[in-house]
């Protein structure tokens, strides 16, 4: 028995170890400091905090013209895997641009939860500090970073979810779950076909495939992955009246992969 809890306890300080001298790629301090100077047009909160050896990351809810006039509430979410960083650049842009002009529709407030693997973003890998894959995690709730978003943005509090990602694909595609997405996803490719985006004709995920920048999820789908355990973002909050998945190609260059995002919140802040 005592060998038993030795061996683990090597385990453990073996792995607490490599989390703490693991070489960073990219600041998350750094690139979260600009949330402190935004003006009237947003507020932030600390949600939570997510902790691995010696790096503690404080995870923030940023609010965008969180007012008593809404009506209506979108929840939108970045950097869920850490080696996906357009989005990040991205959103950080379109939320700068925001700050300096005048509300578009006082009728909407929009929560952006800002890089919810900051572990991952920070040494560029898709997992968090534990290797685990938070987007697969919504039934379980065992990562520290899907318990802080669980707790903070219920599905009930949101109109539409919008989650960004990127995959090793050959053009833009975006997940629809069910029919009650489909209308307004057209709508949407339509917009980025006017704007010369490259679609994903190819891009399987087990049995379903891309077509024309559509991946389309059934109800069946749906249900099998709740059944495996391996419910995802889009998924989880299938019970707002709309949520999407977006998924920008890392075979194009990171200036158009901005691009394309930076076209769809255009289309979501001023359009849906």
């Amino acid at each position: 028995m005592k060998r038993k809890v030795f061996i683990l306890a090597l385990i453990f300080s073996v792995f607490m170890q490599s989390i703490c001298s693991a070489e960073k790629v990219r600041d998350y301090n750094e690139q979260i400091s600009f949330v402190f100077k935004l003006g009237k047009n947003f507020t932030n909160e600390k949600i939570g905090n997510v902790k691995y050896g010696k790096n503690d990351y404080p995870i923030f809810r940023i609010s965008y013209n969180k007012t008593a006039d809404v009506k209506k509430k979108y929840l939108i979410i970045c950097g869920i895997h850490g080696n996906e960083p357009a989005p990040i650049f991205a959103i950080k842009e379109v939320i700068q641009e925001l700050d300096e002009r005048k509300v578009i529709r006082k009728d909407l407030q929009i929560d952006f939860i800002y890089i919810l693997n900051p572990y991952g973003f920070e040494m560029n890998q898709r997992y968090n500090g534990e290797n685990k894959d938070i987007n697969r995690d919504f039934k379980k709730e065992e990562t520290q970073e899907i318990k802080v978003l669980i707790a903070h943005c219920k599905p009930k509090e949101y109109e539409k979810l919008f989650d960004f990602h990127e995959a090793n694909a050959e053009g833009f595609f975006l997940y629809c779950y069910g029919r009650k997405n489909k209308k307004l996803s057209e709508n949407l490719l339509a917009e980025l076909k006017d704007n010369k985006i490259i679609f994903d004709n190819k891009y399987k995920d087990k049995v379903l495939t891309a077509e024309n920048g559509l991946l389309y999820v059934p109800f069946y789908a749906s249900m099998y992955m709740n059944m495996k355990d391996t419910v995802t973002t889009g998924i989880y909050y299938k019970s707002c009246e709309n949520s999407f998945t977006f998924e920008t190609s890392k075979n194009i260059n990171l200036n158009e992969r901005i691009r394309i995002i930076k076209i769809i919140l255009k289309y979501i802040l001023e359009i849906v």
